[in-house]
């Protein structure tokens, strides 16, 4: 009776995290809606007059795109730290500060991508793009940009730069739990594994998958070096310490 008391109990508290993590979902996509035109012009580039819609129900959908993205990003964090809350009572003392470390590092990594790297990589993005339709002089043509295309591409930006930390905490699992021998011996198969996932997160084009991969074999070649170097750094302290004598030894 006792065990089935505690799993009740226990089930009664993960509903209301979960209910917490429902409402808060719900409470952000209403306030994004509620200021769905000033979170727009938020991801518009400098310097841009007009957007192009083709369709009387696109912008209202847009609106729920965007809104519905927001929301569900939030509240993904919002659910995984309940979570956290939730089990912390059943974890050892370093599971719970390693969770609660990684919590704080994704906090403080996607502040800095989306407050930082995310308007630059738009800004740098749209004047690369949008320089071909002003100097396509061979044929005097206008192109003007889709509301819809610019953030469907915005979208697949913001999929490709989520993905980023929970690649760098698999790589250093990996490197950690992993002999570097290896790593380095079935590098190949990490290689295929980037482009996978660039497969899975983009659209099925060979430019966008290599934007994608490229990046994740960078950081896979960077931490294979870091932890050489690092290695190399703990054997030369070890070379350097002296040799501590026992007492009575002889």
């Amino acid at each position: 009776m006792n065990r089935i008391k505690i799993s009740i109990y226990y089930l009664q508290e993960l509903n209301y995290r979960l209910t917490y993590a429902i409402f808060g979902t719900i409470f952000i996509f209403i306030t994004t809606y509620t200021y769905k035109q000033g979170l727009i012009f938020i991801f518009l580039p400098k310097g841009l007059s007009h957007f192009v819609s083709i369709g009387l129900t696109e912008i209202f959908f847009t609106y729920l795109q965007l809104c519905t993205i927001f929301s569900f990003s939030f509240g993904l964090g919002i659910a995984l730290i309940q979570l956290y809350l939730f089990l912390r009572p059943g974890l050892y003392a370093f599971e719970s500060k390693t969770t609660f470390n990684i919590l704080i590092a994704a906090f403080f990594f996607y502040i800095c991508l989306y407050l930082f790297l995310f308007p630059i990589i738009i800004k740098v993005l749209w004047k690369i793009f949008s320089s071909y339709s002003q100097n396509f002089t061979a044929i005097d043509l206008t192109f003007e940009p889709r509301l819809q295309d610019y953030l469907t591409h915005l979208q697949q930006l913001n999929k490709a730069l989520t993905i980023g930390f929970p690649c760098l905490i698999i790589l250093n699992i990996l490197q950690i739990y992993t002999s570097r021998h290896i790593l380095v011996k079935y590098r190949g198969i990490a290689y295929i594994t980037a482009f996978s996932i660039a497969a899975f997160i983009t659209p099925p084009d060979v430019l966008s998958q290599t934007l994608i991969g490229l990046p994740l074999i960078i950081f896979y070649e960077i931490q294979l070096k870091f932890w050489h170097l690092h290695e190399e750094y703990k054997k030369n302290i070890l070379i350097r310490q002296p040799i501590k004598s026992y007492k009575n030894s002889h």
